[in-house]
Order: C-alpha cells, then sequence, then structure tokens
C-alpha cells in the first residue's frame, strides 16, 4: 500500500512499511538532522547504531530514521540539533504504569542474526524455555537480511543464499517454539544478567538461568575529512537499504573500504542499476605470494572462496575498476553530490585516480564486536592486537568469565557468519546439556557436524584476513579539523588540546571534550581515541583504555527508566 508523507512542505509518495530513511533516500534526500554546529548529518549505519539519521515525526523529535517504519502520512522533519522530550507530559501518562514482573526463562537470547537464532533453536529443540530478543522488527541480522513483507513478491529469495538461510533458520525457530520478541530495545544490563528492557513500548524485566548474548557487528569509522557529509553511509547500510527495501542509495556510487564485503555489495548494486564508479581497496592486489592464504581459504570453503572469485570477475566483466592500495583521504560537497579523493598507499607512488564525483560514498574498513552488553555484563575482555579491537575471553563452550553466560558469533570477535550459525548450535546444545535436556540423536549428530564445520570456517576466515591484510589507519587521514566524535562533532584537535593540557586517560579526555557522550555511547568514537590515546601516550591498549560502559547502553527516555522501580 502506498501513502504521503509531508517532508517540510514536501508531498512525497511513500510505501507503507518501508522506513523513513529508505523512503527519503528514494526522494534522493539523504540530510536528515541538523547539528548544534549547523552541520548537516544523514544516513550512516542503518541500523539504529549512529543515531545520525534522527528526524521529527508528527511533533514527535529524536525518531531514528532507519529503524522507524512508514506506517501512515506522516509530517517529518529534519532533527534540529537534539531536541528535548516533554518529561512531564510522559511522567503524567506512565504514573499508573506498575513495574514490570521479573521474567526467569531458562535460556534469554539477545540479538535475531544467524548465531542468536541457531543457538536459541537449538536449546528450544532440546526442550527449553527460550525467549529471543532483536531490536529490529524483523530477525536475520545483517547477514541474513529479510526483505520487508510487502517485497518479498519481488525477491526471488531462493536463489539467494544468504536470504534463503535466514528464512530457513528463522522458520527452525518458530517451529522450535522459541518465543521471539521483536522491536526490543535492551537499554541496560548487569552481572546479575538481570536484562532491562523496552518491547513494543512496553518495559520488561528478565533475570535468566543462562544468557547467550549474539549482537553482532558494526562496521569501523574511518576518519577522513568529510565522513560526516550527507550522502556518505556504511556499505552496510546501502545493502540494507538495497536487500530489504528494493532502494538504490544513490545512482553514482563509490565504495572505498577493506575485505570482500565490499566487492559483494558493489556488484549488488550494479545489478541493480547503480553507477557504481569503483572499489577502492586498501589492500594489495592478490598474487603469488597469496597462495598461502588462498590455500586456507580453499581447505576452509572451496564454497566461499569461489564466490569471491566470481564478484572479482563480475565486476571485471562490468568494467567496474578496483583500485588496489587505494585509501580514500577526503570528500567534499559538490553542487547536488559529492567529490571524493582517492590516494595510492603504494610506496613512492602518488594517486593517479581524479577526484570522482558521486552522489553516494560507502565506506566499509572492516568490522568492530557490537560488545556493549557483554561488557556491562562485566565479562572480561582483552585487547587483539592484530585485528585492532576489544576481544571476549570464552571457554571452549562459549562460555564468558561470567558464569551462564554466553557470547556467540561477531560480537565475541569477528569469525564470520557462518561460524556465528556453527557456535550457535553447539552453544544452544550445550546450555541444554547443562540443564540435563539431552539433545536428540539428530540434533547431537548435528552439533558433531558444526564444530568440524567451525573449525573449516575458522580456517577460511584465517585465510581471509591475510589476503586482505593491510596496514591499519586510525587518525592519520585526518586534519585537526576531522570530526572524530560524530554525536558531539568533536574535532581531532580538541582531543589533541586535551591531552596537552594533561588529559591521560580516555575518561579525561570525555569530561573535558564530551567525545563519547553522544546518543551512540561512543561506539564509533571510541575505537578512534583509544588507539589514538594509546599513541599519543604510548602507552599499551587493553580494556580499561576504552569507554567504561554504563547504563543506558543506548538512549531511553527517562519516563521509560522509572518504570523499572525495584518490585517488592
Amino acid at each position: 500500500m502506498t501513502t504521503t508523507i509531508d517532508f517540510e512542505g514536501q508531498l512525497l509518495p511513500a510505501v507503507q512499511g518501508d522506513s523513513v530513511a529508505a523512503t527519503l533516500a528514494s526522494h534522493g534526500i539523504y540530510d536528515l538532522r541538523v547539528c548544534r554546529s549547523g552541520e548537516l548529518r544523514g544516513i550512516f549505519c542503518g541500523m539504529g547504531v549512529c543515531h545520525e539519521c534522527l528526524v521529527e515525526i508528527d511533533g514527535q523529535p529524536n525518531q531514528r530514521a532507519c529503524l522507524t517504519k512508514v506506517d501512515r502520512p506522516m509530517k517529518i522533519a529534519r532533527q534540529k540539533f537534539l531536541a528535548e522530550t516533554n518529561h512531564a507530559t510522559e511522567t503524567i501518562r506512565d504514573e499508573h504504569i506498575q513495574p514490570p514482573e521479573i521474567e526467569m526463562p531458562q535460556l534469554l537470547v539477545i540479538g535475531g542474526g544467524i548465531g542468536g537464532i541457531s543457538a536459541a533453536a537449538a536449546a528450544a529443540e532440546s526442550g527449553l524455555d527460550v525467549i529471543l530478543l532483536d531490536d529490529r522488527v524483523q530477525l536475520g541480522g545483517q547477514f541474513c537480511k529479510q526483505p520487508a513483507l510487502h517485497h518479498k513478491s519481488l525477491i526471488q529469495r531462493k536463489s539467494d543464499r544468504q536470504m534463503k538461510l535466514g528464512q530457513d533458520v528463522i522458520q527452525r525457530a518458530t517451529n522450535a517454539g522459541v518465543k521471539i520478541v521483536t522491536d526490543a530495545q535492551v537499554w541496560a544490563s548487569f552481572p546479575e544478567k538481570d536484562i532491562l528492557t523496552i518491547c513494543g513500548g512496553q518495559p520488561r524485566w528478565f533475570r535468566p538461568e543462562n544468557l547467550v548474548v549474539a549482537t553482532g557487528a558494526y562496521e569501523r569509522g574511518l576518519p577522513v575529512p568529510g565522513w560526516t557529509l550527507p550522502g556518505v553511509m556504511t556499505t552496510g547500510a546501502a545493502q540494507a537499504l538495497l536487500r530489504t527495501y528494493r532502494i538504490i542509495p544513490g545512482q553514482r556510487v563509490l565504495i572505498a573500504g577493506n575485505g570482500p564485503f565490499n566487492l559483494q555489495v558493489a556488484l549488488e548494486l550494479s545489478k541493480a542499476g547503480a553507477i557504481v564508479v569503483g572499489v577502492a581497496e586498501s589492500a594489495s592486489r592478490p598474487g603469488l605470494n597469496s597462495w598461502r592464504a588462498l590455500y586456507n581459504m580453499y581447505r576452509g570453503s572451496r564454497r566461499l572462496l569461489l564466490d569471491g572469485m566470481r564478484y572479482v570477475f563480475q565486476l571485471k566483466l562490468k568494467k567496474i575498476p578496483i583500485w588496489y592500495k587505494h585509501q580514500i583521504v577526503s570528500i567534499e560537497k559538490s553542487g547536488h553530490g559529492l567529490r571524493a579523493r582517492l590516494q595510492s598507499s603504494a610506496k613512492n607512488k602518488g594517486s593517479s585516480i581524479d577526484p570522482l564525483n558521486i552522489d553516494v560514498v560507502c565506506m566499509g574498513y572492516g568490522f568492530l564486536p557490537s560488545n556493549m552488553i557483554l561488557r556491562s555484563l562485566g565479562c572480561e575482555h582483552q585487547f587483539d592486537e592484530y585485528r585492532r579491537q576489544l576481544v571476549v575471553k570464552r571457554s571452549s563452550n562459549f562460555e564468558t568469565t561470567v558464569p551462564n553466560i554466553y557470547a556467540v558469533g561477531d560480537c565475541a570477535g569477528l569469525g564470520g557468519a557462518y561460524s556465528a550459525a556453527e557456535e550457535g548450535i553447539l552453544t544452544g546444545i550445550h546450555i541444554a546439556s547443562t540443564l540435563h535436556h539431552a539433545p536428540s540423536d539428530k540434533l547431537a549428530m548435528e552439533g558433531a557436524k558444526s564444530r568440524l564445520q567451525l573449525s573449516k570456517h575458522k580456517q577460511f576466515q584465517s585465510g581471509l584476513w591475510k589476503l586482505f591484510e593491510t596496514s591499519r589507519v586510525n587518525t592519520e587521514l585526518a586534519t585537526p579539523e576531522t570530526i572524530i566524535c560524530r554525536c558531539e562533532s568533536v574535532k581531532l584537535v580538541d582531543i589533541s588540546d586535551a591531552i596537552r593540557a594533561g588529559c591521560v586517560s580516555i575518561g579525561e579526555v570525555k569530561q573535558r571534550t564530551r567525545a563519547g557522550m553522544g546518543r551512540c555511547q561512543g561506539r564509533y568514537c571510541a575505537p578512534i581515541l583509544a588507539e589514538f590515546m594509546s599513541k599519543e601516550t604510548q602507552t599499551t591498549l587493553a580494556e580499561d583504555g576504552f569507554f567504561a560502559p554504563r547504563a543506558p547502553v543506548s538512549p531511553i527516555e527517562i519516563s521509560k527508566i522509572a518504570m523499572f522501580s525495584q518490585p517488592d
């Protein structure tokens, strides 16, 4: 069904069920929010993490355009600064709401991607009472994105392996009796396994016997001049618009980053009708010296290796260039679009590529584990020097350092979606066994197969990382005026000044500059700032070099927090 939305006086046709961000992008509108500095911002992550796409809908501010569905005629306006909600009205409205009762399922799973769904399904098939929470309205996560219901007839799901895999695992969990709760915002978590949520606008408090955190990963930010401009988004955001809503984010697209995901999305966008001007890949072109990495990938998964080779071959057929050893170094506004500059990182070679005029820049410089909930739960992490990220400590059964709390999939270190699925199966079986629920013979055989497949996927992943190995850039491409903290518009020079003024910890820099105090809770700036601080202060980076997690882990209205007064 179609409807009409009013965007600041423009009457625009919209498809009911599409997100507000997708609808506006389909009309070429990318700037959705106005910062205190007057700068414009737009959709960036496409998954509700960055909060850059805030808009005002029917007078209600602070609505994430990427998650809010068009379900009626709406009056939408750009978010001006960060509007305040009317707490007095909310307090009156909430006076008679009783605190939620504490729910104690045998297993609570947080995260509706392939890892979380697999864990929930395996545990439920073994006879456990399982509740699964996901913050989106549709399960599937990033890898197994499912199309919006009204677009399903337009997509040949059987020919899309990722969609079909998601469809099958969701059906399996449903058949197993998993209680699925979507639109569930986890805003606080504590070591006693207390999980405080807002589900469909209503408060729910969970204290499970066992907890599986499968919150996945999000794309790493790379601060370069212009990376906050509307029209600059993550590669995953562009794929989400296409796969979920059949919307091309822009006619002319540049993709820049590191890893095969960029090649896949470039091909998908091109097939959908976008003009992909090229892919800037920071790693070297694979050659004879790549034989060991390719061998490990072949031993791990021939099918996935062939997929990668197919991406490269088809991009070549479409005459889409892949510029190896090239970084994006700046983006600027140019007319109604953007202009991007690339630079070669090869020794003694400058960039031979002229500035590119495009509508959209997709940046995909790898992923970071979404570990905020795990850290809030008190699970110990260590810094992985090779991957440059915090990784949770786990046993061979995927249990963290906090008893009965498990971490599955990319939130525990980046092993890929197929590894996440196998980890989920194994974790679900293990948790059921600890509660004296033996798996069926069929499920036990699946577990044995999953253990073998997991080993193969790890071998493939190690080869993949080696093939796309490159020098990790942090702030080296930023100028002093480049924004590091997107939420609070904190620039690199502000951080440098704070260090020169005597700040020696990330917490002190946060207090002085407000970096990390925004709505994304430091998810994008913390890794950048932590590495910069470590380099500037010549200290070894560890977990205490990152912002300390604290509730709320995501923005929530004060009136909703008040609903969680401790029951008698």
